[in-house]
């Protein structure tokens, strides 16, 4: 899987400057967010109840539905902020497919995977590769119990600061040791 492109110019050519303006607001409050091919969906608390939001990036130019008022009649602030939603944090979109560590090939990618891969699949990678915990610990200088902390806290949905860069530093093992 490649992540969609989506940029803010694009929503720049079809949202007018006002309701881009105003979608910032909204930017990171959608939920049930998820990826179809090129169909980006969200729900959004709005003040008449949610609003269900669609982009479909795949098509010139972009096409949208929203269920509030003012989508009947121009790109509304909901639809621009599903947009800027995507494009700051790709990772809260659920998608059916996973993209392939070996094949990231831009920044945004290498930042999806690791916002959407959990630490212990990685961890249970070096295993198989014969890097062990106590090896990662010592070369991150993250003990042995903190990285467990972090695995279980992972697991959970929490996120502690050092969570990523261990998966940055797993992910560099891999490429060495797999």
């Amino acid at each position: 899987m490649q992540l969609i492109k989506l940029t803010e110019e694009q929503l720049k050519n079809i949202c007018s400057g006002i309701n881009l303006q105003r979608a910032e607001n909204y930017v990171g409050k959608f939920h049930n967010c998820s990826v179809d091919g090129s169909v980006i969906k969200g729900t959004i608390k709005g003040n008449h109840g949610d609003y269900e939001v669609t982009l479909d990036v795949g098509s010139d130019p972009i096409g949208y539905s929203c269920s509030c008022e003012n989508s009947k009649e121009l790109f509304c602030k909901h639809a621009a902020a599903l947009g800027l939603t995507y494009i700051y944090t790709p990772w809260v979109f659920a998608s059916k497919t996973k993209l392939d560590r070996k094949k990231l090939q831009s920044t945004n990618e290498i930042q999806f995977f690791v916002k959407t891969t959990p630490l212990k699949e990685l961890l249970d990678e070096l295993k198989k590769a014969n890097v062990g915990l106590s090896t990662l610990s010592e070369l991150t200088g993250i003990s042995m119990h903190q990285i467990s902390v972090m695995v279980k806290e992972d697991t959970t949905g929490k996120h502690h600061a050092l969570t990523d860069p261990l998966k940055m530093s797993c992910m560099f093992l891999l490429e060495k040791y797999a």
